[in-house]
């Protein structure tokens, strides 16, 4: 069903579950490792106040005791970079982005299952212009950038052609499963895309800052026969063979 105005979009949900998992992964891991760290750092804490309170007073060494404890603590219990809390931010990001959309008439759905497959599809598009699958990518880091090489897209030091390849198959499984053409779309958050507009297209996929996402979608042509009735039937068709992941 279409995102309505004030209802919360399930965007993201399997990614944000699958962080969830790698989390408390994480957290039991630390946990196991804090079993024999933290008797060690207590005893570090101990030796080190009591060293610093012998050259000064005992308060200056309490609190240099204190610091080590707490650099510990903060050592063994600190938070790894989360890849399925990224992604989810990005899709989120890219729901609130086309919000507006589902406000006009187009039919935006979100975090869909592929069947047979684990993958899923970001969002689904529906309006004048046809059928959009737009998958979210959430390029934050502040030591990587975009470039465009010999036709070869990168973040960073790593080439994207895997994930522009996975997102044209998406659209294809998308396009089977609707009956319709479906064109591939990649939203890039927080990474600047170095192309006229924000904006190039590579393998088959328009790959575009998502801060311009929405109006790319409103200046697309209308193709003939996209009408309010045949956008919700593929939305009807997205709910009942593309189920939530």
């Amino acid at each position: 069903m279409t995102t309505a105005p004030g209802r919360r979009s399930n965007a993201g949900a399997s990614a944000r579950r699958q962080a969830d998992l790698q989390r408390a992964a994480e957290r039991a891991d630390q946990h196991r490792r804090a079993r024999w760290t933290m008797p060690l750092v207590a005893a570090g804490a101990a030796v080190t106040g009591w060293a610093v309170g012998t050259v000064t007073v005992w308060q200056v060494g309490a609190l240099a005791a204190a610091a080590v404890l707490a650099y510990g603590i903060h050592q063994t219990y600190r938070r790894q970079r989360n890849s399925w809390a990224s992604g989810a931010d990005g899709e989120q990001a890219t729901a609130r982005l086309l919000a507006p959309l589902a406000r006009s008439g187009y039919a935006v759905l979100h975090d869909r299952a592929i069947p047979g497959s684990k993958a899923n599809l970001d969002h689904i598009v529906a309006g004048p212009a046809g059928v959009l699958l737009v998958d979210s990518k959430n390029w934050r880091s502040k030591k990587a950038q975009v470039t465009l090489t010999g036709g070869l897209l990168r973040y960073g030091r790593y080439d994207q052609t895997k994930a522009l390849r996975t997102v044209v198959w998406e659209a294809q499984q998308a396009a089977k499963a609707l009956g319709v053409p479906v064109r591939p779309v990649l939203a890039v958050h927080g990474a600047r895309i170095p192309a006229p507009r924000g904006r190039t297209e590579l393998h088959g996929v328009t790959v575009i800052e998502a801060k311009k996402l929405r109006g790319m979608l409103t200046g697309l042509a209308p193709q003939p026969g996209w009408d309010a009735a045949r956008i919700t039937a593929v939305e009807q068709l997205v709910e009942h063979r593309l189920p939530p992941a």
